[in-house]
């Protein structure tokens, strides 16, 4: 009966290769480990030839097993009851890659066997032994070259700078994988450059933290279809954005974002200095747009003026609005013989607002006037062929303002008629002279240019 002691020597990472000077240590990874032990037979340590079995368990006992894959070795020579023994769970460098992928990252234990015959039966050596972090290291990734040329320092100043650390998978999937079981808030990849700066953005500093001050470009991303993407998975309200564009206080002249296609012509500035955003060249819109203010266009060089009316509708010759913006209302005064017309949260007046009327009758020639009167607008239809006489009848109104004060409205709940939600509540919207500011030819400049 063969009995005795395991103790583990060394849980190594296997194919350990020469190095030169300067070249550094270079590891060949193919999932193995090395085991070395010991092994009595009959009370004396034990000599010969034998093949030993490894299958790894969730427990020091039971029958919970931690993966399919275990590992039979050939027959290896034991020397005064030593042995070692390259372990490969699985048998092959695929098997190996799913074992540590699957179960690398939690605790197990090794049962060994023994048999005289390659293949078994094998009889259990002891109890399981813990599995080591020295071999559960190639949970990380399989990499097949770790090239480390760097010293901890440099007396030649003109030393030739090379790649420090190169991950390379043969067997493809991932090359590096970085966790953190006990999040500290810290970065989990913090890239600095010489002078790093502690930028914080008042809740953690992100996954990858990427700090090289001095350098134009911080991360630079090619691929054939997305270069960067971001997807956002949880729900954090107005605070979260799948892409956040910063400029920070006192920085001038930059934009958060820009988007340049110079092979369509087409630039876009996102939070410039002056704007919200700039755009150069032609913007579709292919669904409905919302504008909560005023769309404004450049009629002559920098004078903006509203791309279409402040308010308009057909009003019936009761003085009813039977189609038109929710911010126009009319109502007809029998005895004065007019209509009156207003706009909610708008002072119409004939010297500051565009005002076009078309009376609605295909029987008699009638002609509509207006002025205006405390903000309102006062209609009379005249009937032509009646002696001019005021009569009622249908028409259509048309409002400009040329030179409007924009509505801050912002901060209504979305689905809420803004214009209905003032005239019901009474409160005011809060009102803000736009910024006529010029506006300047940009130089398009792409990267490396």
């Amino acid at each position: 009966m063969f009995r005795g002691l395991m103790v583990v020597v060394s849980l190594l990472w296997i194919a350990l290769c020469g190095s030169g000077a300067g070249a550094g240590v270079i590891v060949f990874n193919d999932g193995s480990f090395s085991y070395q032990g010991y092994m009595e037979d009959n009370g004396a340590p034990a000599n010969g030839m034998y093949s030993f079995r490894f299958e790894a368990f969730n427990d020091p006992t039971g029958f919970d097993i931690a993966s399919e894959f275990f590992f039979t070795s050939e027959l290896v020579p034991v020397v005064d009851g030593l042995f070692v023994v390259n372990v490969q769970m699985g048998g092959s460098l695929e098997n190996a890659q799913q074992f540590w992928k699957t179960v690398g990252n939690q605790d197990m234990y090794l049962e060994i066997g023994v048999s005289l015959v390659e293949g078994g039966p094998y009889e259990t050596l002891g109890t399981r032994v813990p599995m080591g972090w020295g071999a559960r290291a190639q949970y990380s990734g399989f990499s097949e070259a770790l090239i480390f040329p760097y010293s901890d320092s440099f007396t030649d100043e003109f030393f030739d700078p090379t790649t420090m650390v190169s991950l390379t998978s043969v067997a493809g999937g991932t090359v590096l994988e970085a966790n953190v079981e006990n999040d500290q808030n810290e970065a989990i990849i913090a890239v600095n450059s010489a002078d790093p700066d502690g930028l914080d953005f008042g809740f953690q500093t992100g996954g990858v933290h990427i700090d090289t001050q001095g350098r134009a470009i911080g991360l630079l991303s090619i691929a054939d279809q997305y270069a960067i993407a971001g997807l956002l998975r949880a729900d954090n309200g107005s605070q979260s954005a799948a892409i956040l564009g910063q400029v920070s206080s006192g920085v001038v002249g930059a934009d958060a974002l820009q988007a340049l296609n110079f092979n369509g012509g087409n630039f876009a500035y996102l939070a410039t200095d002056e704007y919200a955003g700039e755009f150069n060249g032609e913007v579709i819109v292919r669904d409905s747009m919302r504008v909560l203010g005023a769309a404004e266009r450049d009629y002559a060089v920098n004078s903006p003026s509203p791309i279409g009316p402040l308010a308009y509708g057909s009003v019936s010759a009761a003085g009813n609005v039977t189609a038109g913006t929710a911010n126009l209302s009319a109502a007809w005064d029998a005895a004065n013989l007019r209509y009156e017309i207003a706009v909610t949260g708008e002072s119409v007046a004939f010297s500051t607002h565009s005002v076009t009327i078309t009376v609605v009758d295909s029987s008699e020639p009638r002609l509509a006037t207006f002025n205006t009167f405390g903000g309102d607008i006062w209609v009379k239809i005249w009937d032509l062929n009646s002696g001019n006489i005021a009569v009622q009848d249908n028409f259509s109104i048309v409002i400009h303002d040329s030179n409007p004060v924009a509505a801050s409205r912002s901060a209504m709940p979305d689905g809420v008629d803004l214009d209905k939600h003032s005239e019901r509540t009474g409160d005011d919207l809060v009102r803000t002279v736009p910024r006529h500011v010029p506006i300047e030819e940009r130089e398009e400049l792409p990267i490396g240019q």
